[in-house]
C-alpha cells in the first residue's frame, strides 16, 4: 500500500512511492526485461531473470498490484507490459526534481 505522509506534496509522495517500488534489483530486471521485449511479454520470459520463479512471480504481482505492470489477454496467453503513461509522467516529475542540476535537462 502506497504511503502518503500529508507533509509533503502530493507528486513528492506520488516520486516516493514509485521509487520505493522500483528499489529492488528483481523489480528493475523485471522492468528492463519488459522492455527489452518491446513492451509486451509472456510470464516465461521472465525466468530469462536469474532468480527464483517464486521470487519472481511475487514481484510481478507486486507491480501489479501497484499499477505500474499491466496484463492482458485471457489464461495461458497474458501478455505483461509497463504502465507507458505512468513511466512518462514519472520520468518527467523525477526530471522535474533534478532540473537544477546544470548537466541535466529536460527535452
Amino acid at each position: 500500500m502506497p504511503f502518503t505522509d500529508s507533509k509533503f506534496s502530493n507528486t513528492d509522495n506520488e516520486l516516493a512511492n514509485f521509487a520505493k517500488a522500483l528499489a529492488l534489483p528483481v523489480r528493475i530486471a523485471i522492468i528492463r526485461t519488459i522492455i527489452k521485449n518491446g513492451n509486451a511479454i509472456t510470464k516465461e520470459n521472465f525466468y530469462e531473470i536469474p532468480f527464483h520463479h517464486e521470487t519472481i512471480n511475487k514481484h510481478i504481482a507486486e507491480l501489479r498490484t501497484l499499477g505500474i505492470i499491466n496484463a492482458s489477454g485471457y489464461k495461458g496467453n497474458i501478455k505483461y507490459g509497463i504502465d507507458e503513461h505512468l513511466f512518462e509522467q514519472m520520468a518527467y516529475r523525477f526530471a522535474s526534481l533534478f532540473q537544477g542540476v546544470h548537466s541535466f535537462t529536460i527535452t
